[in-house]
């Protein structure tokens, strides 16, 4: 079992923890603005200490130059013939320049960048190149050189009474601009020397110039040791030395002193003090909302919890059906505004009246009920359950008085017919006169019920004789034989009887009454309108239709059926132009099994729709080899089951199969029988439309033997009619199948339609036809229906060039 905990706790910590979580969000937003401020800040102050940086760079540049400018004008360095004196006068004012403006050396060199003048003998690379830069240029020329050290170098050329160029060049450390930038910015100022690879630690900088060495050591040797040199020129590194706050910040050098930086080290211990105190605050302010937030929150919490414990206390009432009583204690008026507890009781007490009110229909209900439950509500018949209950009551009653007792199970033949002619209220109606005259038949003492549907089961106890059942069922029978008017229209509708009967105590009523089913059936299979007492070989009939039944699912999933094809010739040339697949079946131990066996049991089980679409692929598959063989205008008609037929799936599926082995529709004979069509006409023509749309072509199979197929014939996308063997087989003896064929044949032509006879065995049944200009002729006359191997020897015998001998 969970662990209980109380609904105000449960809300006051979901609303702690969403007040906590919004809390720490708000205050990181703020911390991370104020960090992203101070850094704003921090980046507009590196902009202005790189400009006073350039301004005071710019400053010793001009005073030196403007020191050698004046100096030259001194020396009068344009009336004398060359630079002796000049460098003469250099050399004697070196101590006082070195002096005043810390400079460190100073050269001068003629304009072939002969050294004349050098106050250390040793002169730098970069020196001599600057030198020829500015005897090239003729313009001054400065930048910051650093090796060990940092320096400002500063170049000017200057030209004798003879236009001969020289160029005097001073060098002079940056230890003025440090104290300079130090003292305009408030902060420590060092150059650092940075080369190699930039992901080293930190703590390698070489510090090359320092403001204040002891703090800068201090500052810098204090550098986390995770840090890198590249995080320190991109965004600065914070230092802690202590209770002491400090950030390095890192400024390019100016000139080419390229791998060298200005580090500036500024005190931020006022930025830190200011963010730990922003924390506290938030903190404390957040405890202290937490604190007001929690006892709110639980004190308004508290009379929701107790309204709903309390009103959970009383709800078993309702189950207990004591509706008043809950009613009495759920009752709580408003404090001073209504709220959702005051929704939730109003609702409670209207669901208990609503309750109390349903649970006094259902008694009432339950009394009609147990009054009728016994009874057919339509006919007024006792219905099933009443059936079964007196004919167990018949049964047992054989324990004291041996007799007989007869079970009739009646089934109204064409009832669907009415139903989907006239609708189901006129099918209602009909039920009810075929109770009443039910009722007519029978005894007093028997039993008249309605099983389901249109089906009616009937006891007739205390059977005397073999003859009674008998009687009753022709009784019934002629009491059917009467039409049945239906909204103004005479109908006559016959029913189909079975019987069974028993003397055994020890009977089922169930087995009685399946029993006579089965003897029903028996009387439907012979046409209808009939009764037929129940066998056991009735019993073993069916037994064996269930056992094909599941025969046919083994076959279907072991791959038994096979396909055979029967040539259709045309008759006035004998060419062969098509072939019908037909169905067989190879069974391991009943061996070849006949269609008529089969067929009928596989068109009624839902197993067809898919043995229907092997036998498509089949077919296609044959049709290719034929087409590759170079039959190129045979074609393959393959029979339709209504099932099949009706599946909204079949022109896709069809599409599907033309796109995948690369057919046109034209190769392929769609046969139906009439039944199929007229069965639903309106969905039949839809799907015909569909199917003709894509190319194929319609036969109509068993052409004569079904019904209305003429008023639906002009209606349909027809193009081929087959005339059925049965008349063919008897168009030599019996006139009428002759009239039947003539007329057919005639029809058809004038249609524009192609005939088909089925059928054809003999040479007078061939003469006869082609008489009559019956267009395509099958049968044994031509081939029998033949296998793989036998198709192959067929066409390689029989029709080579296409055409079959007609002798």
């Amino acid at each position: 079992m969970r662990p209980f905990l109380s609904l105000p706790w449960k809300i006051l910590a979901l609303t702690l923890s969403a007040l906590l979580l919004m809390t720490v969000v708000l205050t990181s937003f703020a911390i991370v603005k104020m960090e992203q401020d101070f850094r704003l800040q921090q980046q507009k102050q590196l902009q202005l200490r790189q400009q006073q940086f350039e301004l005071l760079n710019m400053l010793l540049e001009n005073q030196l130059r403007s020191w050698l400018e004046s100096f030259t004008d001194m020396a009068n360095i344009r009336e004398q013939a060359d630079f002796s004196a000049f460098a003469t006068a250099l050399a004697r004012h070196y101590d006082t320049i070195a002096l005043h403006l810390n400079v460190e050396h100073q050269w001068l060199f003629d304009k072939d960048g002969v050294l004349l003048y050098a106050s250390t003998p040793e002169v730098p690379g970069r020196v001599r190149q600057a030198v020829q830069q500015v005897l090239m240029e003729l313009q001054p020329f400065s930048e910051i050189v650093c090796a060990e050290h940092c320096a400002k170098l500063v170049l000017v050329p200057v030209q004798n009474q003879s236009g001969d160029v020289a160029v005097a060049a001073l060098s002079t450390t940056l230890l003025d601009v440090l104290a300079s930038l130090k003292q305009g910015v408030g902060s420590e100022v060092a150059i650092v020397r940075i080369e190699g690879d930039l992901e080293r630690p930190a703590r390698e900088l070489q510090l090359l110039s320092l403001s204040n060495a002891s703090r800068m050591a201090s500052v810098f040797s204090a550098l986390p040791a995770e840090a890198t040199v590249k995080q320190a020129i991109e965004n600065g590194l914070p230092v802690q030395i202590g209770t002491e706050h400090y950030l390095i910040s890192f400024l390019p050098l100016v000139g080419n002193g390229q791998g060298y930086y200005l580090a500036l080290v500024d005190d931020t211990n006022k930025f830190a003090r200011t963010k730990a105190d922003y924390q506290y605050q938030i903190v404390i302010f957040a405890l202290v909302c937490f604190v007001l937030v929690a006892v709110l929150i639980y004190f308004s919490t508290q009379r929701l919890s107790l309204r709903l414990l309390q009103m959970a206390r009383h709800l078993p009432l309702l189950a207990q059906r004591q509706f008043r009583e809950f009613r009495d204690h759920s009752q709580k008026p408003p404090l001073v505004f209504s709220d959702e507890l005051d929704v939730l009781g109003n609702a409670a007490n209207q669901l208990s009246l609503e309750l109390e009110h349903l649970h006094q229909q259902i008694e009432h209900n339950t009394r009609e009920l147990e009054n009728i439950a016994m009874y057919d509500l339509l006919t007024g018949l006792p219905n099933r359950n009443m059936l079964l209950f007196q004919l167990k009551k018949y049964l047992a009653a054989l324990e004291r008085h041996p007799g007989r007792i007869a079970v009739l199970f009646l089934d109204l033949d064409n009832f669907k017919l009415v139903n989907d002619t006239q609708g189901h209220a006129a099918g209602d109606l009909l039920l009810v006169e075929a109770a009443n005259r039910l009722k007519t038949c029978i005894r007093p003492t028997d039993l008249a019920s309605r099983f389901g549907g249109d089906e009616f089961v009937l006891v007739l106890p205390d059977v005397m004789s073999d003859e009674h059942p008998a009687e009753v069922a022709n009784r019934i029978l002629q009491a059917f034989q009467q039409p049945v008017e239906l909204n103004g229209q005479l109908f006559y509708v016959s029913g189909s009887i079975g019987v069974a009967m028993s003397s055994d105590p020890q009977s089922l009523p169930d087995d009685l009454i399946r029993q006579a089913d089965i003897a029903m059936y028996n009387a439907k299979e012979q046409g209808g309108a009939a009764f037929t007492g129940y066998n056991q070989q009735m019993y073993q009939r069916l037994s064996s239709r269930i056992q094909l039944e599941s025969d046919i699912k083994d076959a279907i999933r072991l791959q038994q059926f096979y396909l055979v094809l029967q040539p259709q010739i045309e008759l006035s040339t004998g060419r062969l132009v098509g072939f019908e697949a037909l169905l067989r079946w190879s069974h391991p131990q009943r061996g070849m099994v006949t269609p008529d066996e089969f067929i009928g049991v596989l068109e009624n089980s839902p197993q067809m729709v898919e043995l229907g679409y092997w036998v498509f692929r089949r077919s296609f598959e044959l049709a290719q080899q034929l087409v590759g063989q170079g039959y190129r205008h045979i074609r393959i008609a393959i029979n339709l089951s209504a099932g099949q037929f009706l599946d909204p799936q079949l022109p896709e599926v069809l599409q599907g199969l033309l796109d995948e082995f690369d057919l046109p529709a034209n190769h392929f004979e769609l046969e139906l029988t009439e039944r199929t069509l007229v069965k639903n006409i309106e969905t039949t023509l839809q799907m015909m439309r569909q199917l003709k749309a894509i190319g194929f072509c319609f036969a109509i199979d068993d052409f004569g033997t079904g019904y209305s197929s003429l008023s639906y014939l002009k209606q349909m996308p027809v193009d081929i009619i087959k005339i059925d063997k049965s008349f063919v087989f008897g168009m030599l003896e019996n006139d009428a199948d002759y009239q039947i064929i003539v007329s057919t044949i005639a029809m058809v032509q004038k249609l524009e339609l192609t005939v088909v006879a089925e059928g054809v065995e003999n040479r007078a049944q061939l003469q006869l036809l082609k008489k009559h200009k019956c267009d395509v002729g099958q049968g044994y006359y031509f081939a029998r229906p033949l296998n793989d191997e036998q198709l192959k020897h067929f066409l390689a015998d029989e029709v080579p060039d296409g055409f079959l001998r007609l002798s």
